[in-house]
């Protein structure tokens, strides 16, 4: 028959407005279950549903009821590549099967990125690249740069459980004195609290951009580049540190809080961890053992463990140290090279340093001291920070070029172990040779920290080079000629040397020689 348009035709979003009722067992006529409706905590839609379903929800609601039907609202925008809308016509759309299996072509372009697989970091990319109501602009180099960090988080994890396991750690059997901590361990409990308390607040706000940073200033820079670093020795299987058992509590209660928060961002990675580290113990740390991550509450913050004062005291400890990096960067010396001294000149509101250990540590000095006044020195160097004035010491004597030579063989040594796929812990018989009669009362001097530290049964040591040998690791460092130096050079120098080329020590500037150059020879093998 002859089909006829209806007149008046209302906007088709109008229809998506009625969904509060049409998930109601109302029927025309009816009043009893008319307004029996519950507002949604939130709804989620593209930016074009302003005037579209956003609107039409609410105005409907308004109009036949007097009140909202949804309590938040979160908004996205369109989906771009690199800044220009995907486009199936012109093949610049991106399928999520090819991020997932990792056969995007811009990822196989590039060897670095051909391993980047699995729908985890997408998700902690797509929460985190933009702002609410903007468009999602897909970049690669983004996209790549967030599977370092999820790939951080996965090795945090698996370095944890290996040292957990070489120490037959059972969190069941620890009794654990919160009061006996130290200040760095309390410095890691206020910061996971802090964190707990940031994420919870931007979560309930829907400012969910900014919980992905929040997650990465914790778990990458706080606990592995600072907490772990700091604590590495102590963590190692053989340390008979009186602290190592304390510190693996903090970090296994506090990695398992982690995974709470990232359980919504990342719910495949946590279920992962959470199945194969801390599952069985969750009767020991107050908590229920669930069959899933997912059936765990939501951690709740403990505001009298939060230290705001503790964590600007650390903050500034990380100031110090940049300094200390820049100044030894600009005047050419390694950070592993040991200085021996740095003095603090205060300014007003200069923060405590709480944490002077952990300055020198990390900035490689042997003293730290703290003076009104500072007279000028040509052995020391200065930079100027908002709260202080630092001077670094650069003035040298035999045990501190002892300890530089020995920190580039031992870092040499530990890169061939690495390198030639040796396990942590397993023992070698090494054998070093030099043709340098100070470099070899430096090894003497040092022998049991270079046994200690590159795990070495038996140690030889030879007036003269060594020779490579069959089933033998074997390495070469080539040392400045200038004593004072002693800085290990790069082969492109000693190829350059080869070459008759005129080349001078990057370090102290000596002009260099083929024949003067000073040499540590190494070969060694498993026992």
């Amino acid at each position: 028959g002859i089909k006829k348009r209806i007149p008046d035709i209302l906007d088709v979003w109008l229809d998506s407005g009625s969904v509060v009722w049409a998930a109601q067992e109302y029927y025309s006529g009816e009043s009893e279950n008319f307004d029996s409706w519950v507002s949604a905590d939130f709804i989620l839609e593209g930016k074009d549903q302003i005037r579209g379903w956003f609107n039409s929800l609410l105005c409907s609601a308004m109009v036949s009821s007097k009140r909202k039907n949804y309590n938040a609202c979160y908004m996205h925008g369109w989906t771009l590549r690199d800044k220009v809308k995907m486009s199936k016509s012109k093949g610049t759309q991106i399928f999520p099967e090819d991020l997932i299996e990792g056969t995007l072509d811009d990822l196989q372009k590039k060897k670095s990125y051909s391993n980047i697989k699995g729908i985890e970091t997408f998700r902690y990319y797509s929460i985190g690249v933009t702002q609410p109501g903007r468009d999602f602009n897909f970049n690669t180099k983004e996209y790549a740069d967030t599977y370092k960090i999820i790939n951080t988080i996965w090795n945090i994890y698996v370095y944890a459980s290996e040292k957990l396991n070489l120490a037959q750690f059972d969190r069941s059997k620890i009794i654990f004195d919160e009061g006996k901590l130290g200040l760095l361990d309390k410095w890691l409990i206020s910061r996971l609290n802090s964190t707990i308390k940031r994420v919870t607040e931007l979560s309930d706000n829907f400012k969910l951009p900014w919980i992905t940073g929040e997650l990465k200033e914790f778990i990458i820079n706080d606990i592995s580049r600072w907490y772990i670093m700091l604590n590495r020795e102590k963590l190692d299987i053989y340390s008979d540190s009186p602290d190592k058992f304390t510190i693996m509590t903090v970090l296994f209660d506090i990695l398992f809080k982690v995974i709470l928060l990232l359980a919504p961002i990342n719910p495949m990675l946590t279920e992962e961890i959470y199945q194969k580290i801390f599952k069985p113990y969750m009767s020991s740390i107050g908590l229920e053992e669930t069959d899933s991550i997912h059936l765990h509450n939501w951690p709740k913050v403990d505001e009298k463990k939060i230290n705001i004062e503790l964590e600007d005291q650390m903050l500034f400890t990380k100031d110090l140290i940049e300094f200390i990096r820049a100044l030894k960067e600009e005047n050419k010396i390694r950070m592993r090279w040991p200085n021996k001294r740095i003095i603090i000149e205060p300014k007003e509101g200069m923060p405590k340093i709480s944490f002077p250990e952990i300055v020198k540590k990390v900035g490689n000095v042997k003293e730290l001291a703290i003076k009104d006044s500072v007279k000028s020195d040509d052995n020391l160097i200065k930079v100027e920070s908002k709260y202080c004035n630092i001077y670094l010491d650069t003035s040298l004597d035999d045990e501190l070029l002892a300890e530089r030579v020995i920190n580039e063989l031992i870092r040499n040594i530990q890169y061939s172990r690495k390198k030639n796929n040796f396990k942590v812990g397993e023992k070698i018989a090494l054998s070093i040779g030099t043709n340098s009669e100070y470099l070899k009362d430096y090894i003497e001097r040092n022998i049991e920290i270079l046994s200690e530290r590159v795990t070495a049964q038996n140690l030889e040591i030879e007036q003269g080079d060594l020779t490579k040998e069959k089933d033998k690791v074997f390495g070469q460092l080539n040392l400045c000629t200038n004593k004072s130096c002693s800085a290990s050079l790069k082969e492109n120098l000693i190829s350059k040397l080869e070459k008759n080329t005129e080349t001078n020590c990057p370090y102290c500037n000596t002009k260099l020689k083929k024949e003067g150059i000073k040499t540590i020879t190494f070969n060694f093998l498993k026992i």
